[in-house]
């Protein structure tokens, strides 16, 4: 794919410097040079001419002209020929202005709208949109990428005002509880206990859960994450998660089950793969249970793959396009899980940002058997060719840690 692109990107290059601004430019003004060298030699050797013809035929044998009459004729054809010098100069000139004059209003009428386009985007104006010229060439292409950038800014501005506003609401609810409940404690409406301090101390994790999980997505979008990859195998990282979460998955009813073939080496950081990892689990957890959850992993010629796969609902059609997007819930009303754990809304988002941070990356998608199956791509690292052996690994409900 890669490979293709760039072939494509040489091929569009080579086109451009044929038919690119630069192209045009430099046969332009070769046919002006061309056509004012050829109007001097004309006009040049026209007046030579004619020159010549005025006193041919006195030029004979029997004739015989004194210094005067050769000076007087010498002089007058001098005068004819600058003469009609000047005027093929001065003809070349108004020829190079007019055709410069076509070239420039061409070149500066784009230009200009950029200018203006430009103008109205500094000035708040999202929506700018110009025209594209015609001509296959370098200010088309500035055209079509200027237009991609505002729709790009656009985007950016919804998304951002979207953000905030899922922020706020996201921050709105755990604060008005605390609020509430401790409004209540003041009035004497809510006794101050062990439960009610519970409570509060619930909704203070959920912030402290939020703002923790909005830091990580921005340093992992940001590229300012730290990591310290290392080699690990796929097998142990997929049963390292289910022993983890096999208590939540007996109180959740679900089977957890590692297939995956032994050894599949990765180049990722142990931490944060976990982490992605736990984050896709507890979605399982939360949306899909009871129910068997399929925790794989294999190699292809693409990369090594881990997959996790519930046999829970899937995804209806619009919660699959916007799977990963922040704060964004399938179900609003189910916001905690049944063990009543708080959530972000941030967990896909953070998971696809820390394996795209180390060059992988995830998709979700509704298996052909039923279920959604979220699948981590990494690149195998060179030198270590995947091994065909497999193993299973399963964590019954009736198991504990």
């Amino acid at each position: 794919m890669r490979e293709r692109w760039r072939q494509g990107r040489a091929a569009r290059r080579a086109h451009h410097r044929r038919r690119g601004l630069r192209a045009r430019l430099t046969r332009m003004f070769a046919l002006v040079a061309i056509l004012a060298v050829v109007l001097t030699t004309v006009l040049t050797v026209g007046a030579t001419f004619r020159v010549l013809a005025q006193f041919g035929p006195g030029v004979g044998a029997d004739t015989a002209w004194d210094a005067a009459t050769w000076q007087q004729v010498a002089s007058g054809a001098g005068r004819s020929i600058i003469r009609s010098a000047v005027q093929a100069a001065f003809l070349s000139a108004l020829l190079a202005i007019f055709v410069a004059g076509l070239v420039t209003r061409q070149l500066t009428r784009p230009l200009a709208r950029l200018a203006d386009g430009a103008e109205r985007l500094r000035a708040g104006d999202r929506s700018v949109q110009l025209p594209i010229p015609p001509r296959q060439d370098e200010l088309r292409d500035l055209t079509a990428t200027f237009n991609d950038l505002t729709l790009s800014l656009a985007r950016q501005e919804a998304w951002r005002r979207g953000l905030v506003a899922d922020i706020a609401h996201d921050l709105r609810t755990p604060l008005a509880v605390l609020r509430s409940e401790i409004e209540a404690m003041q009035d004497g409406v809510q006794p101050l206990d062990g439960a009610a301090l519970a409570r509060l101390h619930g909704e203070v994790l959920l912030l402290a859960r939020l703002v923790t999980d909005l830091r990580t997505l921005s340093l992992a979008e940001s590229g300012a994450l730290s990591l310290e990859p290392r080699l690990l195998d796929a097998e142990e990282a997929l049963r390292g998660l289910a022993e983890a979460y096999s208590v939540r998955a007996v109180e959740a009813g679900v089977t957890l089950t590692v297939h995956a073939s032994s050894p599949l080496p990765l180049h990722v950081d142990s931490d944060r793969l976990r982490q992605a990892l736990g984050n896709i689990l507890d979605n399982a957890l939360r949306y899909a249970a009871p129910g068997p959850v399929k925790l794989s992993a294999w190699a292809d010629g693409e990369g090594t793959h881990l997959s996790i796969r519930d046999d829970g609902p899937g995804f209806r059609p619009d919660d699959l396009a916007r799977a990963f997007e922040r704060f964004y819930r399938a179900d609003a009303s189910r916001t905690r899980d049944p063990q009543g754990r708080a959530s972000s809304g941030l967990g896909l988002a953070i998971a696809r940002a820390l394996v795209e941070a180390q060059g992988g990356r995830l998709a979700a998608r509704n298996h052909p058997e039923g279920g959604a199956e979220f699948t981590l791509t990494f690149p195998v690292p060179s030198g270590e060719p995947p091994s065909p052996q497999t193993r299973m690994v399963t964590r019954a409900p009736s198991s504990s840690r």
